[in-house]
């Protein structure tokens, strides 16, 4: 237990953490992704634990020659996907919930919290399994719970902010397509269908299959957040033409704002705050035109009207010098953002080099400017005459 109790917590963590970093214009906090973590920890798991073992299993032992196989079949699937869900009523109301790439995040850190709480259950009721157990379920189980839940996650952000027919059937698709996922986990490692590697090899594809779909989502996500930028930023919130198609590049401003860091090494750390505060106010203008709710629009007015504050007081910091040369790299009247980046970025290293890591570290927090700064370095030194 010593040993698993580590693998228990840090891998589906480490899983969290990837998903937490995927959100680019990062419009999810950390405090209501610790929130989702704690209810499926311990308020998810606790009332999904008392209604299957005290309801589900004393109902189903009355109706099925088999109850166990109903019980991890039918039962506990809607059980727990209706419970790890409930936080999700209350985040959803919240200004920090954008869209649905951040119900995604929300509901992955609710599933994985519910992981790993389910995981020392298992482990205390088989301390033979120790290690071998806890990296099985590490690689399958909580990658299908945190999957499912970011599916209801994803489904709750398009309920919200879209109207019509589409919204309640991607509500009803969202959830559905989790209870699904999870039944045929549970009929494929729990029934012992499988026997030898295929009953740990499709236990693992499942839970990575749904983690793709999840990444799928966020990816669909942000690619529609990029063009709500240039539908809500504008001159009437101090954001110019050459400043949107920054923020709206803002995965490759590591090679596409290199001059930048050449000649303003100091100022780059503002330059990218400012980039990605201004790319925050354009998604929040979208879901303030989207929210009919009252105190949630209130909340929304008054925290664009903070950030604007803010990206006027970075500016300033930047200085106009600095400012006119980010606009020179993207300057104003139509123009292709990806294909000015392709100009931008050396033949050599080209696309392969953007995409290889785009999600390394979390944007509000990375110095995007670093590497570049390290090359040039190792530059320098590399022309320097030996001592």
């Amino acid at each position: 237990m010593i040993l698993a109790a580590p693998i228990a917590i840090g891998i589906p963590a480490a899983f969290l953490f990837l998903i937490y970093t995927l959100d680019l214009y990062a419009s999810r906090t950390f405090r209501l992704v610790a929130l989702c973590f704690g209810w499926g920890a311990v308020g998810a798991f606790g009332l999904a634990y008392v209604v299957n073992s005290y309801v589900g299993s004393p109902l189903l032992a009355r109706w099925f020659a088999d109850p166990y196989l109903g019980l991890t079949v039918g039962f506990a699937p809607v059980v727990e996907e209706i419970a790890k869900a409930l936080i999700l009523i209350y985040v959803a109301r919240q200004p920090e919930f954008t869209y649905f790439v951040d119900g995604a995040i929300y509901g992955f850190a609710t599933g994985i919290g519910f992981s790993i709480a389910e995981n020392f259950l298992y482990l205390s009721a088989n301390p033979g399994g120790g290690i071998a157990l806890a990296l099985a379920r590490a690689f399958s189980t909580c990658l299908m719970h945190g999957a499912a839940a970011g599916m209801v996650g994803a489904a709750v952000g398009r309920f919200r902010f879209h109207r019509g027919s589409g919204r309640v059937a991607a509500q009803v698709g969202g959830w559905g397509a989790a209870v699904l996922i999870h039944a045929l986990f549970n009929g494929t490692v729990y029934t012992g269908s499988l026997g030898g590697a295929g009953a740990l090899l499709v236990p693992v594809a499942i839970g990575v299959v749904g983690v793709g779909i999840l990444v799928l989502f966020v990816f669909l996500g942000l690619q529609e957040e990029r063009r709500w930028l240039a539908e809500t930023l504008d001159r009437k919130v101090g954001v110019t033409a050459a400043e949107v198609r920054a923020a709206q590049a803002l995965d490759g401003l590591e090679e596409v704002l290199q001059p930048i860091a050449d000649r303003f090494p100091r100022k780059a750390q503002e330059v990218e705050q400012l980039v990605l505060l201004q790319a925050q106010i354009g998604i929040k203008r979208k879901v303030l035109q989207r929210t009919e709710d009252p105190r949630l629009r209130e909340q929304l007015e008054q925290s664009i009207a903070e950030m604007r504050e803010e990206m006027e007081r970075l500016r300033r910091g930047v200085g106009l010098y600095v400012m006119s040369y980010l606009r020179a790299v993207f300057p104003e009247g139509a123009m292709d953002i990806w294909s000015r980046m392709e100009q931008l970025i050396p033949p050599s290293e080209g696309w392969v080099r953007t995409f290889e890591r785009p999600f390394e570290g979390t944007p509000s927090g990375r110095d995007i400017f670093a590497s570049v700064r390290n090359r040039r370095d190792t530059e320098d030194a590399e022309r320097s005459p030996p001592t």
